[in-house]
Protein backbone atom coordinates (compact mmCIF):
# COMPACT_ATOMS: atom_id res chain seq x y z
CA UNK A 1 0.00 0.00 0.00
CA UNK A 2 1.87 3.15 -1.28
CA UNK A 3 1.50 6.42 0.61
CA UNK A 4 -1.28 8.56 -0.43
CA UNK A 5 -0.66 11.81 -1.80
CA UNK A 6 -4.03 13.43 -0.53
CA UNK A 7 -3.89 14.24 3.27
CA UNK A 8 -6.83 12.75 5.11
CA UNK A 9 -8.83 15.03 6.87
CA UNK A 10 -10.31 12.70 9.34
CA UNK A 11 -7.33 10.81 9.94
CA UNK A 12 -5.12 14.42 10.98
CA UNK A 13 -8.15 15.44 12.73
CA UNK A 14 -7.92 12.21 14.80
CA UNK A 15 -4.44 12.97 15.40
CA UNK A 16 -4.89 16.54 16.68
CA UNK A 17 -7.44 15.26 18.99
CA UNK A 18 -5.01 12.44 20.00
CA UNK A 19 -2.09 15.12 20.48
CA UNK A 20 -4.59 17.23 22.93
CA UNK A 21 -5.75 14.58 24.88
CA UNK A 22 -2.30 13.32 25.70
CA UNK A 23 -1.02 17.13 26.25
CA UNK A 24 -4.49 17.47 28.98
CA UNK A 25 -3.46 14.34 30.43
CA UNK A 26 0.22 15.43 30.77
CA UNK A 27 -0.87 18.32 32.06
CA UNK A 28 -2.38 15.79 35.15
CA UNK A 29 -6.18 15.27 33.82
CA UNK A 30 -7.72 11.99 34.10
CA UNK A 31 -8.13 10.15 30.87
CA UNK A 32 -12.15 10.56 31.59
CA UNK A 33 -11.44 14.67 32.18
CA UNK A 34 -9.37 15.20 29.26
CA UNK A 35 -11.87 13.65 27.07
CA UNK A 36 -14.77 15.36 28.48
CA UNK A 37 -12.90 18.83 27.81
CA UNK A 38 -12.36 17.80 24.20
CA UNK A 39 -15.77 16.84 24.12
CA UNK A 40 -16.79 20.45 25.40
CA UNK A 41 -14.72 21.77 22.75
CA UNK A 42 -16.03 20.35 19.77
CA UNK A 43 -19.68 20.96 21.19
CA UNK A 44 -18.78 24.43 21.29
CA UNK A 45 -16.74 24.36 17.62
CA UNK A 46 -19.78 22.93 16.22
CA UNK A 47 -22.11 25.45 17.83
CA UNK A 48 -19.77 28.53 17.05
CA UNK A 49 -19.19 26.70 13.26
CA UNK A 50 -15.96 26.83 14.23
CA UNK A 51 -14.10 24.72 10.87
CA UNK A 52 -11.87 21.56 12.01
CA UNK A 53 -8.96 23.31 9.63
CA UNK A 54 -5.53 23.40 10.48
CA UNK A 55 -5.75 25.60 13.08
CA UNK A 56 -8.75 23.63 15.07
CA UNK A 57 -6.65 21.85 17.67
CA UNK A 58 -4.78 25.09 18.33
CA UNK A 59 -8.32 26.81 18.99
CA UNK A 60 -9.14 23.80 21.19
CA UNK A 61 -6.14 24.17 23.29
CA UNK A 62 -6.63 27.96 24.25
CA UNK A 63 -10.22 27.46 24.14
CA UNK A 64 -9.52 24.68 27.01
CA UNK A 65 -7.07 26.41 28.51
CA UNK A 66 -9.39 29.64 29.29
CA UNK A 67 -12.34 27.32 30.14
CA UNK A 68 -9.85 25.37 33.06
CA UNK A 69 -8.36 28.88 34.38
CA UNK A 70 -9.87 29.95 37.42
CA UNK A 71 -12.60 32.36 36.62
CA UNK A 72 -12.00 35.68 38.50
CA UNK A 73 -15.46 37.70 39.53
CA UNK A 74 -14.48 41.38 39.36
CA UNK A 75 -16.95 41.67 41.42
CA UNK A 76 -15.69 39.89 44.17
CA UNK A 77 -13.82 40.55 47.32
CA UNK A 78 -10.17 40.06 47.75
CA UNK A 79 -7.90 38.17 49.85
CA UNK A 80 -7.62 41.27 51.61
CA UNK A 81 -10.79 42.27 52.16
CA UNK A 82 -11.44 44.91 49.20
CA UNK A 83 -14.05 44.81 47.18
CA UNK A 84 -12.81 44.86 43.64
CA UNK A 85 -14.27 45.81 40.81
CA UNK A 86 -17.95 46.63 40.61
Amino acid sequence: MGMSRRADPERIYQAGRAAIRNRLIDAGLLEVTADDWIARWEDHAGQHGIAPDGRYWDSGWIWISEQRAPQRDMGAEGEDGQVHGG
